[in-house]
């Protein structure tokens, strides 16, 4: 998820953009690829992680995994998009890898990323596979114009940036489409959503 800030949509109107977001993800959007789901950028952060899926890192099913070959770059066109390229042989990430999201929570994490990513397959250096979110280059290019690749680091965004991209995250959840709309679209169930409210009440 990129920081949409004062920047979000510059060449359209805020509100139209959200609908067509809205609009968009309800028609298109996609959530499993049936995997284990592999964060390698903001989403590693237990902070980020549970605004936007709305469970605390702690109660997942995650471990620590290695994708050979692919390392973590930004798209830079004027906000950031962090996001896993294909590099040489000898390149390795470092992710994590939670095995254990719900229907709901995939939404939720398809919607942090909606809509300047793709949900893509990815092989682990133990040979299982994950499904992650990929930067869109065409969707980018559309959107805003030209880009540049940079490197992007981890440790470097969480130490300079993360209150601002808790805060960016927060707004950007309150955005998404409401649960009966989502569960008409067939991301998810009724029964999705009280088991959610049950878990959140055991949590505290």
């Amino acid at each position: 998820m990129h920081d949409r800030g004062d920047r979000f949509y510059p060449s359209r109107d805020p509100a139209a953009g959200l609908e067509e977001d809205q609009a968009d993800f309800l028609d298109r959007g996609r959530i499993s690829l049936d995997l284990p789901s592999l964060f390698y950028a903001s989403l590693r952060d237990p902070r980020v992680f549970e605004v936007v899926v709305g469970r605390p890192m702690e109660r997942t099913c995650r471990e620590r995994v290695t994708v050979p070959g692919y390392s973590t770059f930004e798209v830079d066109a004027g906000t950031g998009y962090p996001g896993v390229f294909q590099a040489d042989e000898n390149t390795f990430l470092d992710g994590l890898l939670i095995s254990d999201l719900t229907p709901f929570e995939r939404t939720m994490v398809a919607w942090f990323e909606w809509d300047e990513y793709t949900l893509q397959q990815v092989p682990l250096l133990d040979g299982r596979s994950a499904q992650v979110f990929i930067p869109d280059l065409d969707a980018i290019r559309s959107e805003y114009g030209s880009f540049k690749i940079r490197p992007w680091s981890f440790e470097h965004w969480r130490a300079g940036s993360i209150d601002v991209s808790v805060a960016t995250a927060r707004d950007w959840m309150k955005q998404r489409p409401p649960d009966q709309a989502l569960i008409d679209a067939g991301f998810f169930t009724g029964n999705d959503v009280q088991r959610r409210r049950r878990d959140r009440r055991s949590w505290g």
